[in-house]
Order: structure tokens, then sequence, then C-alpha cells
């Protein structure tokens, strides 16, 4: 099973290249089949050059441009449009989502769920570092 991983990205050149790299290593080490597609969202900033940078490393690793209006909610919708694997999940790409818990996220798939959430928000979930401003 081919996971496919969305990345919304608008002015992330300061930390796309980390997440990315983070995903890869993870997923790579747990031997899972995957693709990373990283959506620019109109980014006038380097992001794209980063991510264009890291293919040769990461060969599963690409980036489209959003044709839609800017936005986060249109540059899912752009990447759910784009993704080839047999599974997706969306991530941030300021790495505020955990690799770790992609890959149980994905091991429950491979168990037969149809499907698995997870959210920071949820009662029980722990929040590390996240930035105060976006909890307001």
């Amino acid at each position: 099973m081919k996971l496919s991983v969305v990345i919304p990205a608008h002015n992330e050149e300061g930390s796309i290249a980390r997440t990315i790299e983070s995903l890869a290593l993870t997923l790579d080490r747990e031997q899972i089949a995957h693709e990373i597609v990283v959506v620019a969202d109109h980014c006038p900033d380097a992001t794209v050059e980063q991510v264009q940078a890291l293919k040769e490393r990461h060969p599963g690793v690409r980036v489209i441009e959003n044709q839609r209006p800017g936005g986060f909610g249109y540059a899912v919708r752009a990447g759910l449009d784009a993704y080839t694997g047999d599974a997706v999940a969306v991530m941030m790409a300021d790495l505020s989502d955990s690799p770790e818990d992609l890959v149980t996220y994905y091991r429950l798939l491979e168990r037969g769920f149809a499907c698995a959430f997870g959210s920071r928000f949820m009662p029980g979930s722990r929040v590390h570092n996240y930035p105060r401003i976006k909890l307001v």
C-alpha cells in the first residue's frame, strides 16, 4: 500500500526541508512505500526551490503549484487531486505533526481499518511546542 502525504505550503522556506527530511527518513525506516506531495500555495519565497533540491535524495518528493485561489483549503484540495497513492494523509509544512503519528495511522490502515483520524485538539491528546498564536 502506497501512502501519499500531502503538505500544503505557503512561505515555508524556513521549515519545509526539515519537514520533508523527517517524513521521508521515518517512512523509509519503516519501509512504507510513499510519495510526498508538497502543494506550493502561491509562494513568493524559496519554498519550491528547497523542495526541488530534496528530490534527488528523496525521489518520492514532488511539488505542485496550487492553481486555485490561495489558501490552506484550496491547497489541500489541489493535493488531494494530485496524489497517486492508495491512502492519503495531510500534514503541516512546519513539522507540527509527528511523522511517528503518521506511521501509527498507516499501521491501522494495514490492519484493515478504512480510515484513521487524529487531532492535537481531541480529549486526551497532548500538545507540545505548538505556536500559541495558532491556538486562539
